[in-house]
């Protein structure tokens, strides 16, 4: 298996891939994911006319140039973030790979579904040489963050607290623990 390298951008890529695709079957549903291309097809005529299957394409855009590489989940691609939805709607896997596939791809969903359910206001991480307190959600942009050991405010991005270490919670020091009498 090899790539296809051709000028275009990466929009007329994935144009150019889904109608490669609909020359033999009917594309029901695609989702451009980073440099991943996934799309749920459905065959048209043959052995296995009205199977529904999974489909992958790698697109890696460089000056003017792109590279596709193009896989089916029978190749058992190492991505796991193929949308669920494709899951449910294809037919049943087939082959040695595509089963063990489907199952990483659900462990993938789930555990991302637990990280992202973890991370909260006043969660500790770990990310470089710093530890950083999170404050609030900006979204897609990532979080507002309070330097610990300095208090500096900056926006660490989702992409670098998917990279970060979650520490444990830690309670401040209360300084109400040795009072200091007051005098008069």
């Amino acid at each position: 298996m090899g790539s296809i390298v051709y000028r275009a951008t990466k929009d007329q890529a994935v144009h150019d891939e889904l109608h490669s695709v609909a020359a033999f079957a009917a594309v029901l549903a695609h989702r451009a994911i980073g440099n991943r291309l996934w799309f749920l097809a459905q065959n048209r005529s043959g052995e296995h006319a009205g199977r529904i299957w999974i489909g992958l394409t790698l697109i890696d855009c460089r000056n003017g140039e792109v590279a596709v590489k193009s896989m089916d989940e029978s190749c058992g691609p190492y991505y796991f973030d193929c949308p669920l939805a494709f899951l449910d709607r294809a037919s049943p896997a087939t082959g040695p790979y595509a089963g063990p596939w489907r199952e990483k791809v659900r462990e993938f969903h789930a555990n991302r579904t637990a990280k992202r359910a973890a991370i909260r206001p006043g969660l500790r991480v770990s990310y470089g040489e710093w530890i950083y307190v999170l404050r609030r959600s900006l979204g897609r942009r990532g979080w507002d963050v309070a330097r610990e050991s300095d208090g500096l405010i900056c926006r660490l991005k989702s992409r670098q607290l998917g990279k970060a270490t979650v520490l444990p919670f830690q309670q401040k020091q209360s300084q109400d623990k040795h009072p200091q009498e007051k005098h008069p």
